[in-house]
C-alpha cells in the first residue's frame, strides 16, 4: 500500500494549493509530525526494552493504552496535512484505523494473558486509542534501554525525512516540474 500512497501524495495537489488556508493546514501538519516524533520518543523512554516484562502504566501509557500507535497516527495525518492533501489524509486515517483495530485487539488479548487482572484494571482506567486529556502519571526515574531508544530514533527519522520530501515536492510543483492533478479539496 505504501507505493500507492506515495504515488497519490506526489501526483495530486489540492485546488487552491499555496493559499493562506492551505499554508495553515501545512503548518498544522508540520506541528503534528513533530508531536508524533516527540511522542514516539516519549513512549520509548517508558516501554523500550521491557515491553512484555512489565505492564507500563505511566507516562504516555497513563493517557492511552496504545500511545505508539496514536503518535504514528498523528504523524501520518501530519504528513498528509503538511502535503496539503486533505483527501489523502481522510483516506489514510480510515485505512490506518481499520488496519490497526484488529492489531490492537490481538495485542490486548496477548497482554491480558501476560498480566491478567492488572491488565483488566488498566483497561478499565485508560482509553484504548485516543488519549484522555489529563496530566500523565509519571515516575521520578525512568531507566532508558539504549538500543530501543536508538531504534526509535531511526524510526521517527522517517517522519522528519517526509517533511523534507514534502518541501522538495512543493518546490517542484511551484516550478512546474511536477504538475499534479488538482483535487477539489
Amino acid at each position: 500500500m505504501a507505493p500507492a500512497w506515495l504515488a497519490m501524495l506526489i501526483a495530486t495537489q489540492p485546488e487552491g494549493f499555496e493559499t493562506l488556508g492551505y499554508s495553515l493546514i501545512e503548518f498544522l501538519g508540520f506541528f503534528l509530525v513533530f508531536a508524533a516524533v516527540l511522542g514516539r520518543l516519549w513512549c520509548t523512554l517508558y516501554i523500550g526494552g521491557r515491553k512484555d516484562l512489565d505492564l507500563c502504566q505511566s507516562g504516555p501509557y497513563s493517557l492511552t493504552r496504545n500511545p505508539l500507535y496514536f503518535f504514528s497516527f498523528l504523524g501520518l495525518i501530519g504528513v498528509c496535512l503538511a502535503a496539503q492533501n486533505i483527501v489523502l489524509m481522510i483516506i489514510s486515517a480510515v485505512v490506518f484505523l481499520v488496519y490497526y483495530r484488529p492489531v490492537i485487539w490481538n495485542e490486548e488479548k496477548r497482554l491480558l494473558s501476560l498480566f491478567g487482572p492488572d491488565y483488566l484494571l488498566y483497561m478499565a482506567r485508560v482509553p484504548r486509542f485516543f488519549p484522555r486529556l489529563d496530566l500523565p502519571e509519571s515516575e521520578d526515574t525512568v531507566v532508558v534501554h539504549s538500543p530501543a531508544f536508538v531504534r526509535s530514533l531511526t524510526e521517527v527519522m522517517w517522519f522528519l525525512v517526509a517533511i523534507v520530501g514534502i518541501e522538495v515536492l512543493e518546490e517542484l510543483r511551484q516550478g512546474a516540474v511536477i504538475p499534479g492533478w488538482q483535487l477539489p479539496l
